[in-house]
């Protein structure tokens, strides 16, 4: 009997320790969170605060409402219960694996990347350029390590990623 009490509190006292661990790691993954969406955020704001918002160029222009068409896209196919700028995965969320997402995973941080490049170019200066490698360096971390939040909580993501390319349809 002592020895079942004995078992019975390890068993407690782990369940304990697993639960607290459980919530550091969960303020650990929104602290990340909120550091990496802030960097993003920032990096825009400073971008388009530093020049005109549209590129004059033509050819930049259309990489520039590319960007935003497929920003949009991608934001409608997500959909509002899956929509989320934080690389957290919502509660009821699902895998997107329709529209853009049949051919690359991050085609939000593609259309953020296109679109920010088209204005850096066109307007080019070293503070805009400065921030737009700070920005899409943020982007890659920010991609690399939603994509391991989103292995362990879609059994199909590993798949899923064996079909489709990050950012670049058919090369990246």
């Amino acid at each position: 009997m002592r020895l079942f009490n004995v078992l019975s509190h390890s068993r407690l006292r782990l369940k304990i320790f697993t639960d607290e661990c459980m919530k550091i790691s969960m303020n650990s993954d929104r602290i990340k969170a909120f550091i990496l969406v802030s960097i993003q955020i920032a990096c825009i704001l400073l971008i388009l605060a530093s020049g005109p918002l549209f590129a004059a160029n033509r050819m930049l222009m259309v990489a520039e409402a590319a960007g935003i068409a497929l920003g949009v896209w991608s934001m409608v196919v997500m959909g509002r219960k899956n929509l989320n700028i934080a690389p957290t995965v919502r509660d009821g969320a699902q895998l997107v694996i329709k529209g853009p997402y049949r051919l690359i995973r991050h085609p939000m941080y593609a259309s953020v990347l296109l679109t920010i490049w088209a204005v850096i170019i066109d307007q080019f200066t070293l503070l805009r350029l400065i921030v737009g490698l700070i920005l899409t360096a943020d982007l890659m971390i920010k991609m690399l390590y939603e994509e391991g939040i989103l292995k362990r909580h879609f059994r199909d993501y590993p798949a899923y990623m064996e079909g489709t390319k990050r950012i670049i349809p058919f090369i990246l």
